[in-house]
């Protein structure tokens, strides 16, 4: 995937308010952020062989949105990704925080 591609993908969940590592100002739920924390490349013959990134897209919803969810995980199995999924209710904000982590190869 590039990271073109995973824009698009993130866009197709058909959630309004979407952005890469935040928002400026905070919009009304529901909203995903999307980044990658970290990074775990293959290395072959002196180079990074493979671009292994690690994916979080998180949910951010005034309650349990199983709607949403349903949606974002549609997308990410078309895309052929696997994921991690945790949720939590953050109390400072009042919204439930769910996270997909998942692993892409970008190569572009």
């Amino acid at each position: 995937m590039t990271t073109a591609e995973v824009a698009t993908m993130v866009s197709s969940f058909g959630i309004t308010n979407w952005r890469y590592d935040h928002f400026s100002e905070t919009p009304a739920p529901p909203y995903v952020v999307y980044f990658y924390p970290s990074e775990n490349d293959v290395f072959a013959d002196d180079s990074n062989y493979v671009n292994r990134r690690q994916l979080f897209i998180e949910l951010y919803t005034k309650q349990k949105d199983a709607t949403n969810e349903a949606a974002i995980e549609a997308q990410l199995k078309a895309y052929g990704l696997t994921w991690y999924k945790q949720t939590d209710f953050l109390d400072d904000e009042k919204l439930y925080q769910t996270v997909y982590e998942c692993e892409v190869i970008i190569n572009g």
